[in-house]
């Protein structure tokens, strides 16, 4: 029964529609567009059957529709929109539910009774329908009408099936009002002169459009739609769009011209939302030759391949970029570095690293004790070249960034321009991570590293001796400008003088900020109202403090020191065991044997702690009762 509405006059539109069912939203909207009674809604309904699925709106249901809707379609269908009653605030919820059906996938299609540059209907709404696929439906000429009859009226009666073929209906709707007038009628009546006169005058006309008339009639169709077609490539023309395609097809067969505007029209669609990925990846990334050229092919359609590749390694690489920028320090780059004069090697390579004066390629090594300062040039390094070189990508991790996922840490940093890997021994040893694997898959990119101890059997490479650099004891310079940051960032007392002594600290950060520990300390006891005990007390004290330590299994000779002010030299494992827990939430940090006897129970220290009047320290097996002055 379908095929019965099929003719040659409507069958591109059909076709396309079967396109449209296919896969709906790839052609969006779709605005569908013929004289009143052409067939456009017998068409649709042919083919979209309104239920769950499908929304059919005629003009009044339309305009008493609330948005937005919460029902959700896989098509919707709006017929006759010129004959829809708009207001302003209409209008404008309307507006944005056909935006809301747009962006979700859902196919629309709409239909009218004229070409998109002729409706009577708001700018914003016509705004719309332009942005998608327009097809019209064209009238009959001769030869349509003799199909219409032969397939639909198949029994007419010569005289009328000749009268109906010669007469001037534009559409369907027409010729069958036109074919049921002259059955009423009689079809073969006696005329008078004057229909004889009007009847010879249609057999003359008849004689002509043998000749001309159908050629002219298709034409003139032809035409229109050629110029609706050619007033849409102006449009994107001037919005920018690679049109020369069109162009080579404008003057050609319309069948061409159709087929070529709905290809170009899906593809300006797939453009538009490539522009919108663009504009969420970071422009640094790009160098302005390479931000020009990507900008222009946003408006070539012959370039979207070529776009989506180029716009999903960006949208990588902005990915990366964004996830290692939260591993850094940004206030300690170059500007708050202090290497100190024994270490001017390592901050001249860091410079020259930066201004690109080395080649960025192979491994680099910075080599120091703990406290030394390794992180710190590390992470200069990286704020640097985050900030001189936005298009490098640059990967930064350490122990707590490797040890919740090793394997996808490493890949991640392999994908990576420049490589920065801090603490390479504790990520060997504390990780239980072989490395070797990595730097050889990732020798040809450039790598540099901070390891306390030698690299090489960590690394499994053989690296220069002008490519690993010693960092040096901090001097007093550098030691003084950590104990200020120490204590700006502590809670320390201020009316200390912290520097005083600073001189006899051996060692580095964490030895530094022992030191100001336990000079606060001093102070603040020094500070205390209490009363001093007396010697007699002390040692009372001390004989009960050493009967409490015999009382913990496998003891060994306990040595007791009793002294007059705090020693400078006291062991400083358990700071950097505090330092590493902090760095390493899930790493149980094992303090390294200096004996084979126990440690000394909670209870014990906690309680010997609490003697008033003496700091009492307990490490490993070694008991300090220092007196406090």
């Amino acid at each position: 029964m379908m095929d019965t509405y099929i003719f040659e006059f409507n069958k591109e539109i059909f076709d396309f529609l079967q396109k449209v069912v296919e896969s709906p939203g790839k052609y969006n909207p779709v605005y569908i567009f013929g004289k009143p009674g052409s067939g456009k809604s017998t068409i649709i309904r042919s083919i979209f059957k309104p239920g769950e699925d499908v929304l059919l709106l005629k003009p009044s249901e339309l305009a008493d529709l609330t948005f937005p809707l919460k029902e959700e379609y896989r098509y919707v269908i709006i017929l006759d929109i010129d004959l829809v009653s708009f207001n302003d605030d209409w209008v404008k919820k309307f507006f944005i539910q056909f935006q809301d059906w747009i962006d979700a996938g859902t196919q629309v299609i709409v239909t009218g009774s004229q070409p998109p540059d002729k409706l009577d209907i708001p700018e914003r709404v016509l705004s719309g329908i332009r942005g998608g696929v327009s097809m019209g439906i064209r009238k009959l000429m001769r030869k349509d009408r003799e199909e219409i009859v032969s397939k639909m009226f198949p029994d007419l009666s010569e005289d009328i099936r000749d009268s109906a073929i010669q007469s001037r209906s534009e559409t369907i709707r027409e010729l069958i009002g036109y074919i049921k007038s002259m059955e009423i009628g009689g079809g073969a009546e006696e005329k008078t002169e004057a229909h004889l006169e009007g009847e010879q005058f249609r057999d003359l006309v008849k004689s002509l459009e043998e000749d001309m008339p159908s050629i002219t009639q298709e034409r003139s169709i032809e035409e229109e739609l050629r110029e609706e077609y050619r007033a849409k490539l102006y449009v994107w023309e001037m919005k920018g769009f690679n049109c020369e395609r069109l162009k080579k097809v404008i003057d050609g067969p319309i069948e061409d011209i159709t087929r070529e505007f709905v290809s170009f029209t899906t593809d300006v669609q797939r453009l538009v939302e490539l522009q919108r990925r663009y504009g969420l990846i970071d422009p640094a990334l790009l160098t302005d030759e390479e931000r020009k050229e990507i900008e222009t092919d946003l408006f070539n359609p012959d370039k979207i391949l070529e776009l989506d590749r180029r716009i999903g390694e960006l949208e990588k690489r902005s990915e990366l970029k964004t996830n290692f920028s939260r591993y850094l320090d940004w206030e300690k780059g170059l500007d708050s570095l202090v290497s100190g004069k024994g270490n001017q090697d390592v901050l001249s390579f860091i410079k020259d690293f930066v201004e690109k004066k080395i080649e960025w390629a192979g491994v680099y090594g910075i080599v120091g004790k703990r406290g030394y300062g390794k992180t710190h040039h590390l992470n200069a390094i990286a704020v640097e070249l985050f900030r001189n070189h936005p298009q490098v990508i640059v990967g930064y991790a350490g122990l707590p960034s490797l040890i919740q996922n090793p394997e996808g840490m490493l890949a991640t940093l392999s994908e990576c321009d420049i490589i920065l890997l801090d603490d390479v021994d504790r990520i060997s040893t504390k990780g239980g991570v072989d490395l070797k694997p990595f730097f050889k898959k990732n020798s040809n990119k450039c790598i540099i590293f901070t390891s306390t101890r030698s690299p090489e059997g960590i690394t499994g490479l053989d690296i220069p001796d002008n490519r690993l650099f010693v960092l040096d004891e901090p001097d007093l310079e550098v030691k003084k400008a950590m104990l200020k940051v120490i204590i700006e960032m502590g809670d320390y007392s201020k009316d200390v003088d912290y520097e005083e002594g600073l001189e006899k600290v051996k060692g580095g950060f964490y030895e530094v900020e022992f030191y100001a520990n336990t000079k606060s300390r001093r102070v603040v006891v020094e500070e205390a109202e209490e009363e001093i005990p007396s010697e007699e007390k002390v040692e009372e004290i001390e004989e009960e403090v050493v009967e409490e330590v015999k009382e913990v299994e496998e003891v060994g000779e306990v040595e007791q020191v009793v002294e007059e002010q705090v020693s400078l030299e006291e062991p400083v494992e358990k700071i950097e065991e505090e330092a590493e827990e902090k760095a390493v939430e899930e790493e149980k940090v094992e303090e390294p044997e200096k004996t084979k006897v126990s440690e000394p129970p909670e209870e014990i220290k906690g309680e010997v702690s609490k003697i008033e009047g003496y700091d009492i320290n307990i490490e490993n097996v070694n008991l300090r009762i220092t007196k406090e002055l």
